[in-house]
């Protein structure tokens, strides 16, 4: 039976068979080179990727201050936030302004249309 009629999972096996196997190692990468550097020749190649070593001599204590606070906080940003609080605060009272408006509004135009109904109440002789 040829190699061309069999189904291709068996031609390749029988391609795999053909081909001698070498002891040799793929070309390596950089990356290959560190992990046998730090492994050495005789330890298992280490598929994780070299991380660097932690002192034991310094001072890893943290307190929050240091984590939530800026070292040296810059002057910009106090500025562009004490403008941005600025900014929301004037917002807020313009649209308290912009409520007590509407009501004032409303309330004159009821009144003037009081005083229009009270004119022609007056302009008008009652009927007896």
């Amino acid at each position: 039976m040829s190699s061309s009629h069999l189904p291709l999972d068996r031609r390749r096996e029988e391609e795999d068979e053909q081909q001698p196997i070498s002891d040799e190692r793929p070309e390596e990468t950089p990356a290959d080179e560190l992990l046998e550097e730090t492994a050495g020749p005789s330890e298992p190649r280490s598929i994780s990727p070299v991380l660097p070593e932690i002192s034991s001599g310094g001072d890893l204590e943290l307190d929050w201050d240091s984590i939530l606070k800026p070292s040296n906080p810059d002057p910009d940003t106090d500025k562009v936030k004490k403008r941005a609080s600025n900014v929301l605060k004037l917002s807020q009272e313009n649209e308290k302004l912009a409520a007590q408006l509407k009501l004032m509004s409303e309330r004159l135009e009821a009144a003037e249309r009081r005083r229009k109904e009270l004119a022609t109440k007056l302009q008008s002789p009652p009927s007896n």
